[in-house]
């Protein structure tokens, strides 16, 4: 059943968000008793498609970069998980939804670098971590409606910077400490570094970097129903060793 914005607002009563542009994005945050500090998130309500095969995802992919095996690991010295839990399609029961993303679990302050070429679409220079109480409580109540609403994901991912490659292919890189001094619209080489690693917008996950490659609009991994064909998938996604 559909759940309009009205709707999904009027769960959160100590929640109070404000839409921005990406790159300057700010939402006030606050409780009954305590104004709090203003957070930054970029609404994204495009409905996701549903690829069913790990061939179709990692062609789609690799089309849109025109080369294969485009990407390179974000993070030095990284390597692709295998763990199901650091894989996107794994369930995120504490919200009732889904992961998007690949995660490195890494430490705060590890330099993250771009995965592939492309041009900063946005990026969170000024941000501002929201309360403790207004987490747990848009949590909760995503929870209750079995899905996370996309301005409340947003938040979730904490700062970021995303990369636009072309071709429909977005790269997005979350839960950053600090972020590089580059502006929106600045061309990166692979490799260049964008940001430092740490837990902003769920610290209770531990510091990482969680890692999407958006192509169009849905996420790698979407669909794949199974383990090795989702490990298939993101392992073909990138540049050998």
């Amino acid at each position: 059943m559909a759940v309009t914005t009205a709707a999904v607002f009027g769960l959160f009563a100590a929640l109070s968000i404000g839409a921005q542009p990406p790159s300057e994005p700010a939402a006030a945050v606050a409780s009954a008793a305590t104004p709090q500090p203003a957070v930054r998130y970029t609404p994204d309500p495009a409905p996701r498609l549903t690829v069913t095969t790990a061939a179709d995802e990692v062609e789609r992919t690799r089309r849109a970069l025109r080369a294969p095996s485009a990407f390179s690991i974000p993070v030095p010295g990284g390597v692709v998980p295998t763990a199901p839990e650091l894989l996107p399609n794994s369930s995120r029961a504490y919200r009732g939804g889904t992961h998007e993303g690949i995660d490195f679990p890494v430490r705060t302050g590890t330099p993250v670098l771009a995965a592939a070429a492309g041009r900063i679409s946005r990026i969170d220079y000024a941000y501002q971590e929201w309360s403790e109480p207004a987490r747990n409580a848009a949590i909760d109540n995503s929870r209750r409606l079995g899905y996370t609403p996309e301005l409340i994901l947003d938040l979730i991912r904490g700062r970021q910077v995303w990369v636009d490659h072309g071709g429909g292919v977005v790269t997005r890189y979350a839960h950053l400490s600090a972020v590089a001094p580059l502006t929106r619209g600045d061309w990166v080489e692979p490799g260049q570094l964008i940001g430092y690693a740490g837990q902003s917008g769920f610290p209770e996950g531990g510091p990482h970097l969680h890692f999407e490659i958006r192509i169009g609009d849905t996420f790698l991994g979407a669909g794949i129903a199974g383990l090795a064909e989702l490990r298939a998938a993101v392992a073909g996604t990138f540049r050998p060793n």
